[in-house]
């Protein structure tokens, strides 16, 4: 069994819902989901700067963690955890748009030449 003294007891509650949530418990999934679903949102607002992006990341958050939830260890709390992975998603978000920004037609551009 695996020591978890180090852990706060918001989190060691955490921890019981993610074991219930691998073993197959829907209610589980949906307390952890309720429990960070805000924060994990403003965070991506603050990240993203806007709000259906930020939705969409909140979600795909979600979607990561709930996946690889069987490689989640304790050695961090749960929230830890996924905020790390919502916001790795959220730089891969903002990275991939900064690549693709396109240029418009309309704006004027200049070269030494004019």
């Amino acid at each position: 069994m695996v020591d978890t003294s180090h852990l706060s007891e918001k989190a060691q509650k955490d921890l019981i819902f993610v074991e219930r949530a691998i073993k197959g418990d829907q209610s589980a999934y949906a307390f952890l989901m309720e429990r960070y679903r805000e924060s994990i949102y403003f965070t991506m607002l603050k990240m993203v700067n806007n709000s259906d992006d930020a939705d969409d990341l909140t979600i795909e958050a979600f979607g990561k963690a709930f996946r690889k939830l069987h490689q989640y260890t304790p050695n961090y709390a749960f929230s830890t955890w996924l905020f790390k992975i919502a916001s790795n998603n959220a730089i891969d978000f903002l990275r991939n748009k900064k690549k693709n920004t396109a240029l418009s037609l309309d704006t004027k551009m200049e070269n030494d030449e004019g």
